[in-house]
């Protein structure tokens, strides 16, 4: 195929180019990659793709942009800027290559306050695919403690007394995906932590829970997991197991942090105590439970999901507010309150 005349034809009236990242049920072999990530006028490591539709039936295809080896011009990354494209797509063969370059990436990125956006961009991106690394491999300890490492630099970046909060919040992926969700769980936590005053220590075992608290979801059924429709008892009895899957699976990796075990496992515990996989009454729960509940419902209201538009954060905020167990509220006054002081910073 001939790229250059691809990357000037990709705009043609046939080919529609896709912004949406794809979802993990199209079961393709293409993983994005944030297009603001990538070192302009450097020569690339691996090669990347156009994800587009074409033909009367949108046949989805992913198009060769870039081959490895191919300097990435900064005028193409303005043509692809000014139609709105967000992010391009690598295959999974070469997933060790763009870490290795967003290593790098990391590396030559000043850390001074001028620098907050490009540097927290990058780690988040490393993050995102350190989890999927986690996820899809079955050597799940070396890929924690990458993820872990990955956590740790945010963390760093998220203490300095100038952070700005504001940058979490235009970090969060606005597409729901399992990876999606389980990097703005961490981020959210970690940045709820920080502006609560919390140590280092207490944001990274908060981080590593958001991080890998639906790890579980991943041993269960794709079609369960996705599933739009009211499930049966049977289906809601098999995905209420999921806290406890992701709590075995974690357990024995020295990597996780005894308390974010405990988070992972409780982190569909209500205040009211007829959450799950075990109803704890409020007392017996993690005081940092509470945390990660409302960040599990907010970013799952506040997420675009092809079933389900993304509520605003205001109207999120009112269901969690007005949101009832068996027994009574499900989130906590008092950390709800701290929760909408914290999104009042977005």
């Amino acid at each position: 195929m001939d790229i250059p005349n691809l990357r000037q034809q990709f705009l043609s009236e046939n080919l529609k180019i896709l912004r949406r990242p794809t979802p993990k049920q199209e079961n393709t072999p293409y993983l994005p990659i944030l297009l603001k990530v990538m070192m302009k006028e450097e020569r690339i490591t691996f090669s990347v793709y156009l994800k587009v539709s074409e033909g009367e039936k949108g046949e989805i295809k992913f198009l060769p942009y870039l081959e490895q080896g191919e300097t990435l011009q900064t005028s193409w990354v303005e043509s692809l800027e000014r139609v709105g494209i967000e992010r391009l797509y690598f295959h999974e063969r070469d997933m060790d290559r763009v870490v290795a370059y967003l290593n790098n990436h990391i590396l030559l990125t000043s850390a001074d306050p001028e620098h907050y956006k490009e540097k927290f961009c990058i780690l988040r991106e490393h993050l995102s695919l350190s989890l999927h690394r986690a996820f899809e491999s079955p050597h799940l300890g070396a890929n924690v403690k990458l993820a872990k490492k990955s956590l740790g630099n945010l963390v760093k970046i998220m203490g300095k007394k100038d952070f700005p909060w504001k940058l979490v919040w235009e970090m969060l992926h606005r597409d729901y995906t399992l990876y999606n969700h389980s990097v703005n769980m961490s981020l959210m936590g970690m940045a709820f932590m920080g502006f609560l005053g919390k140590s280092g220590r207490d944001c990274l075992l908060v981080g590593m829970a958001g991080l890998f608290h639906d790890l579980g979801l991943t041993y269960l059924k794709e079609e369960l997991v996705n599933k739009a429709e009211l499930l049966d008892p049977e289906e809601r009895e098999m995905l209420n197991r999921h806290p406890f899957l992701g709590y075995r699976l974690l357990k024995k990796n020295p990597e996780i942090p005894v308390d974010s075990l405990r988070l992972i496992l409780e982190h569909h515990e209500s205040a009211d105590g007829s959450g799950y996989p075990q109803g704890l009454s409020l007392p017996r729960q993690h005081p940092y439970t509470r945390i990660l509940f409302i960040l599990e419902v907010y970013d799952g209201l506040t997420t675009f999901r092809p079933y389900c538009p993304a509520h605003t954060p205001f109207a999120a905020l009112k269901i969690l507010q007005e949101q009832q167990g068996a027994r009574g509220l499900a989130c906590e006054p008092q950390v709800m309150k701290q929760f909408i002081q914290f999104l009042a910073l977005a």
